[in-house]
């Protein structure tokens, strides 16, 4: 599906505010109950479940048996779904014989189809609210019917992933025992949330039972040849030569806002100052991308603000396509959100800013990039322990980047004469182009 399809969605999408708030308190009292019926039923079906606070070691000796039929789940967002291709691939190459199914928004499905990691990725429709409740009716038949032995849901505090986890009739449930988040209790096998960490990190913690540690492999992405070809040519049509050096991915959207005012986003006025850096110290081309009404105004603004002109890719690229462009350009600049995931999963560079959110839990992955946080008594304001809920009304942790000492370093790191990475960037993108 074309993001143009999908442009105008969020004026009439599901206020997922709202469902927020109906999935903590609601779905508290939906996951006590069916806590009790099944601790109701225990004595029926001889097994023997932890009781509601208890944690759940693993035993000494015991060897977990390996699972026939698996059922992944996390909803929002592709970001989240890109850290964990990694931690799909492990799970894939230690049961190869297993079926890894995966629940998700419908949005994300066409990436995890073409990761190679999961055998189908199952799609939920939050566009409207009735869109959503006939998808989810539809979707729990369908996991019914697959019959699947273990769920692992990587979800960190929602809890419509846990009660679906349970609908599946699995024996074994895997997920996050957040703290102050009144879910675990659902779970089978209850895994430590911890803070501390990389999320993709986070997420491999719930491999650990099954015997799965040590460094994660790496994940891939197939892109299609006539994917990369739709991007040179809209390149070429926009006039940038095949040989152009810096073509850079400007990104200013930060995906869904949830809060009353959008506290992960760098201001256009700023973006539209790096891009006219770019463009008249190094010859760059600036290519501008989003999704929506709400980003495609925000590219307007930064445009009339600039002194130079750059071209405008809003609306005009899947996913896949999305992928096929960022592997083409030689680095990304873009706030925390799931262009920045995605341009590191095509190993290309990232200038990512970050402010609500801290780089040790969200950054981008991969050794050449360039992070901006502030790291202020404040910060991080948005984590899984308050439901990614902020009361902030004054994000200086993203106004107190300024847009010189990122233009400064890019030159320092990636295209002044002596840059420690300019070499290594021309050849990155060439080789990218001769691969296509």
């Amino acid at each position: 599906m074309l993001a143009s399809q999908v442009a105008d969605a969020p004026a009439t999408r599901m206020n997922l505010n709202y469902a927020r708030y109906v999935d903590k308190w609601v779905g508290l009292v939906v996951c006590l109950t069916l806590f009790a019926l099944e601790r109701a039923l225990a004595p029926l079906t001889g097994r023997r479940l932890p009781a509601l606070f208890a944690t759940t070691p693993p035993p000494l000796d015991g060897v977990r048996p390996a699972p026939r039929r698996v059922l992944c789940i996390k909803f929002y967002g592709l970001g989240n779904v890109v850290m964990l291709l990694p931690v799909l691939q492990a799970l894939r190459e230690h049961f190869p014989a297993a079926e890894i199914d995966f629940l998700t928004l419908a949005d994300n499905v066409p990436l995890l189809e073409r990761s190679g990691a999961v055998t189908q990725a199952l799609g939920v429709d939050v566009g409207t609210f009735p869109r959503f409740l006939s998808s989810l009716a539809a979707t729990l038949r369908q996991v019914r019917r697959r019959r699947y032995d273990t769920v692992i849901d990587f979800e960190q505090f929602v809890k419509i992933s846990a009660v679906i986890g349970f609908l599946t009739g699995a024996r074994e449930r895997m997920g996050f025992n957040t703290d102050g988040q009144r879910r675990g209790f659902l779970y089978t096998t209850r895994v430590v949330y911890t803070d501390s960490e990389h999320t993709s990190a986070l997420f491999a913690r719930l491999l650990r039972p099954f015997g799965i540690t040590g460094a994660l492999p790496p994940a891939s992405l197939r892109v299609e040849t006539t994917e990369r070809q739709r991007v040179r040519d809209f390149l070429a049509g926009a006039g940038v030569e095949a040989e152009r050096f810096p073509v850079v991915v400007v990104h200013l959207g930060i995906g869904m806002n949830f809060y009353r005012m959008p506290l992960k986003r760098w201001e256009p006025g700023n973006f539209a100052t790096v891009a006219d850096g770019l463009i008249e110290r190094h010859g760059a081309a600036v290519v501008f991308t989003g999704q929506g009404r709400e980003e495609r105004a925000l590219i307007a603004e930064a445009q009339r603000r600039m002194r130079h002109p750059a071209i405008d890719a809003c609306d005009r690229f899947a996913v896949t396509e999305l992928a096929a462009l960022v592997e083409q350009c030689h680095f990304v600049v873009t706030n925390d959100t799931s262009v920045m995931h995605l341009a590191a999963l095509m190993d290309t560079p990232v200038v990512a800013l970050f402010g609500p959110t801290a780089p040790l839990h969200y950054g981008p992955r991969g050794h050449h990039n360039l992070v901006f946080y502030r790291d202020l008594y404040c910060s991080p304001c948005l984590t899984n322990y308050n439901l990614k809920v902020s009361r902030c009304l004054d994000p200086v942790c993203m106004r107190g980047i300024r847009p010189e000492e990122v233009l400064t370093a890019i030159t320092e790191r990636y295209l002044g004469e002596t840059a420690l990475y300019r070499d290594w960037l021309r050849g990155r993108a060439e080789r990218a182009a001769s691969a296509a």
